[in-house]
């Protein structure tokens, strides 16, 4: 399906659908982003189970997007709460615009109620499991009831980052702002800070984030300081187990030859009054490598 589309794009969007559709969900997300994104662009184009739609305007791929539409009408706009976050390891306020225009766009709705950003520009794909493999998921340092000799828990994010990581992820938060600014999107989050971070961009915010997550797969405890500064600022403290590099560029190239990962985006819709999860799906934005590089 994805030769279609290489040829005549520079970049090109990816939407799985909505994988609760396709029995993909509740699953690591790594392993939904791929199998999503297999079935999508690998998937028999006559299957009557999967309808996928080309749209040559744009460069985009579209999985069930007529079942994906009845899902998010079936209940008032007011009645469903629609989050999603962002995965981005890279500096760019663009792919920051494209991943929310493409939530926006292909969900077809006005705002959405939050998004999270993920930033992890020094994010190896090391750390993360091969998709399809038995290898085992290696112990994080609070099950050995040790700390890691190169990082503390508590002040991860800012130790492998930086000065620089922190002014650029104010600069990506601040393309976030502009929807908050204009209603497209009514909470924003911000995850895996450490306290110093979350409190450096806090500070320089225009719109205060009102949603932290920590990944507890790096630590089994919330640090101290992290959980006092969310009390006091009133910041919903999550955790997850999202890998900080979502899916490894030599796995997306195998589904998508030519083309780099550039963002992707998890949405989920829940029914407000009974919580319950109505679609799930990933969007991915993409692009060939550029022929001065």
């Amino acid at each position: 399906m994805i030769p279609t589309v290489t040829k005549n794009y520079q970049n090109v969007v990816i939407s799985t659908g909505n994988i609760i559709n396709n029995e993909l969900g509740q699953r690591k997300s790594n392993e939904e982003l791929y199998d999503g994104l297999k079935i999508t662009l690998h998937s028999d184009p006559n299957a009557e189970r999967v309808v996928v739609e080309i749209d040559k305007l744009h460069g985009r791929v579209l999985c069930a997007t007529q079942e994906l539409s009845n899902k998010l009408t079936e209940n008032g706009r007011n009645e469903i709460s629609i989050g999603a976050k962002i995965f981005l390891n890279k500096k760019s306020t663009e792919c920051i615009k494209e991943a929310v225009d493409a939530l926006l766009n292909i969900l077809n709705v006005s705002h959405v109620d939050n998004v999270v950003l993920a930033y992890h520009p020094n994010a190896s794909s090391v750390a993360n499991a091969t998709i399809g493999t038995t290898t085992p998921t290696p112990k994080s340092p609070c099950s050995e009831g040790i700390t890691s000799p190169t990082s503390d828990p508590a002040n991860g994010w800012s130790q492998r980052n930086g000065e620089q990581g922190v002014a650029e992820l104010k600069m990506l938060y601040k393309g976030l702002e502009q929807y908050a600014l204009k209603q497209q999107i009514k909470q924003l989050g911000i995850a895996d800070l450490d306290a110093k971070a979350l409190q450096d961009l806090y500070k320089s915010a225009e719109v205060h984030p009102t949603i932290a997550q920590v990944n507890l797969a790096a630590c089994c405890v919330v640090p101290t300081d992290l959980q006092e500064f969310c009390k006091e600022h009133e910041l919903v403290l999550n955790t997850h187990s999202d890998p900080e590099l979502l899916l490894p560029a030599e796995q997306f190239s195998c589904l998508a030859p030519g083309y780099t990962i550039d963002w992707s985006l998890r949405y989920q819709v829940h029914v407000r009054c009974r919580g319950v999860l109505t679609a799930k799906g990933y969007i991915v934005g993409a692009s060939k490598p550029s022929a001065n590089n």
